[in-house]
This record gives C-alpha cells, structure tokens and sequence, in this order.
C-alpha cells in the first residue's frame, strides 16, 4: 500500500534496502555467513558498497534488519493500548507484550524463509548470537520503557520485558522451522501462566 507522501526517491531507497537484505539471505543461506562478504551481497543485490553502508553498517546489521522498526510498531502498540495503568500487574503488563508482538509480526521485514536462515547462522555462529542477544536486551529495555509509560511500575516492566525475551529465546531453542515458532511461544507462555496455578 502506498503512502500519500511517498516520493519515487523514498521508494527506491527502501527497494535497494530490500535487495540489499535478499540479496545477503540468499547467500548466507549458499555459504554461511562468515564466508560472504560485503562485496558479494553489494554484487549480488546490484549496488556499489557505498549504497550498502547507506544502510548497513556491516554484514551482521542486515541480520537484524527489521528489528528496529518491528520495536517501534510494538513501542507504539503497548502505548496505544494500554487501556488503564497497568501499575504492579505483570500478568496484565506480559500480556499486552505478547498481544503486541502477535500483531505486529505480520509487518516484519523477514520472510519465513529468511527467519529460517537467520536461525541456522545463530546455531552456528557463538558471534553472532551474541550480537542477536544484545539486539534482544536492547529490544527489552525499550519496550519495558513503553510498558513504564502504559503505567506500569518500573520492576514490572522490566521483568515482564525480560519475562517476553525468555519466552523468545526459548522458543527460538525448540523450534525446528519458522512455522514451528508460534506453537513454542505458546508454549512457553502457557507454562508461565501455569506459575500461578
């Protein structure tokens, strides 16, 4: 869907965005992702490696491409939907999370078969799940941030922002394939709301 105030400069900088980001899929998919290099997904996307530091500012960022904007959405939605102030509600503050990640999910930037891809380079790579830990932590701390400013109590949010991340992490553990993902998270909220039980 096209934006009113879209202009043709906007659009084709985000299509070589895209590109840029199916492009080092597809060969980090062929060959791993220590053995492509920044010139290889430049060459493979049909941009100069100046375009592809417009964007990026190394191979690993095109791994974690959507996360930014995904944080922004689910920032948004828990702001918006809040409804009343959450205050020292952790079920309540868990909830609206996971309601917000299930709505936004549709929006991100990765497709299934490149969710697929990025799973396999973390198994592979101690590097790299480093790295997609620090996104993760830094996802947390922003979205216990828009939980504080739903009112909820400051250690509320953030456990319950760190609560959501296990859940991921868990889910990410046991998953053997992108559309395996759901049932897991499911799963693993299932056996928190068993604590109270």
């Amino acid at each position: 869907m096209q934006h009113p105030s879209d202009t043709l400069h906007a659009r084709k900088r985000r299509k070589a965005r895209a590109m840029i980001v199916s492009s080092a899929f597809q060969l980090f998919s062929e060959h791993g992702f220590d053995n492509v290099t920044v010139a290889a997904i430049a060459e493979r996307a049909e941009v100069g490696r100046t375009t592809f530091f417009r964007y990026f500012g190394d191979k690993q960022q095109v791994l974690f491409a959507d996360e930014c904007d995904e944080v922004d959405r689910m920032c948004a939605y828990v702001r918006d939907k809040a409804g009343r102030p959450l205050g020292s509600d952790l079920g309540a503050a868990l909830a609206l999370l996971r309601e917000a990640d299930t709505v936004t999910k549709p929006y991100a930037v990765l497709s299934p078969a490149h969710s697929a891809v990025l799973v396999r380079l973390l198994r592979e790579s101690v590097d790299l799940r480093s790295r997609y830990l620090l996104t993760r932590q830094q996802r947390a701390l922003r979205l216990a941030g828009a939980l504080v400013e739903a009112g909820a109590d400051e250690k509320v949010a953030v456990l319950a922002a760190h609560t959501a991340m296990a859940c991921e992490l868990t889910a990410m553990r046991f998953a053997e394939s992108p559309e395996a993902y759901p049932v897991h998270m499911e799963e693993a909220h299932g056996l928190l709301r068993s604590l109270g039980g």
